[in-house]
């Protein structure tokens, strides 16, 4: 789902447009015959338009800040999730010290867009440089193109839940093997770029298949989830964590100075152990194999190889010398 208070518009994206929502509010101010129209989106800091109707008189482009601290009638919108109409700005003293009606504001109409959760987004509004006299069906108007870009960002919170399902795993909710091949690759570009390390260690739990054979596959199931909910609580957020397939797990590593990568899968072992037997599920332990960077060209499928190798080395290794 989408951090809403994170998110904003950066770049255009294929799942809405800032386009038809520029038409939108270019529209809006033609059919009221207003200098100003904006679509407001609130941060915690700010408030930030990230449309704005394109009149040569709107003083207001995109991407304009309101401090959150600024008394505007946006602000009060969002306070009271309703719609706000003001026709005389200045003749109304709790508007003194506004910067909009300091601006030569007079009017504003807005009504809050909320996100699909109910929470809110931002406001949808139109302003006058004189004082208007605007009947019901203009507030009606207003609501309905409101309700369009609502409509845009249920679609996008739609996609973007879709597009989350689709890199996931569904039983233990790290990535699946289709993120893990794209989003390492891409790390491992970030990392050659800006000169940081990179290793990659490959995770398997030893035993497993006896573990499913014997105690059925509900066990095992529960194994699983265990360990990536260990490889969640000892790794770092930077990090990135996803199930190849099978009993097969993959963590790739921004290595810091000072990061000891045997230490890393010693308190992954230790851990998972703790953490299975603490859910009452038979502890087992992991067999680690890691990688790092060979050399500059190196790509991603190249570096998850020799993780794998080494892993399997060491586990030939674990059984030989029981």
């Amino acid at each position: 789902m989408l951090e809403e208070n994170k998110w904003t518009f950066r770049r255009a994206d294929k799942q809405f447009s800032l386009e038809k929502w520029q038409k939108t509010i270019d529209l809006m101010t033609e059919l009221f015959s207003a200098p100003a129209g904006f679509i407001v989106h609130k941060t915690d800091d700010v408030y930030r338009i990230i449309v704005s109707s394109e009149q040569q008189e709107n003083p207001y482009d995109a991407g304009a800040e309101l401090s959150a601290d600024d008394n505007i009638f946006c602000k009060k919108v969002l306070r009271d999730m309703a719609p706000l109409y003001v026709d005389h700005a200045s003749q109304d003293s709790q508007w003194d010290d506004s910067p909009l009606v300091k601006d030569g504001f007079e009017s504003y109409l807005g009504v809050p867009i909320s996100w699909p959760s109910g929470d809110p987004f931002g406001t949808f509004c139109v302003m006058d440089f004189k004082q208007t006299h605007y009947q019901q069906s203009f507030l009606e108007l207003i609501e309905q193109l409101r309700d369009m870009v609502e409509d845009d960002l249920a679609l996008l919170d739609n996609f973007t839940q879709m597009r989350e399902i689709a890199m996931l795993d569904s039983l233990t909710n790290i990535y699946n093997r289709r993120a893990i091949d794209l989003l390492c690759q891409h790390k491992l570009n970030i990392s050659k770029r800006l000169g940081f390390d990179i290793s990659c260690l490959f995770i398997d739990i030893n035993s497993f298949k006896p573990l499913n054979d014997t105690y059925g596959h509900e066990v095992g199931d529960l194994a699983l989830i265990c360990l990536a909910d260990t490889m969640k609580e000892c790794l770092r957020e930077t990090d990135i964590i996803g199930r190849l397939g099978g009993d097969e797990f993959i963590a790739l590593l921004q290595v810091q100075p000072g990061d000891c990568i045997d230490s890393i899968a010693d308190k992954l072992n230790t851990t998972f152990q703790v953490n299975l037997e603490k859910r009452g599920i038979p502890v087992t332990s992991l067999s680690i194999g890691s990688g790092v960077i060979a050399q500059p060209k190196e790509n991603f499928a190249e570096l998850l190889k020799r993780a794998d190798e080494d892993m399997y080395e060491k586990k030939q290794a674990s059984k030989a010398a029981r």
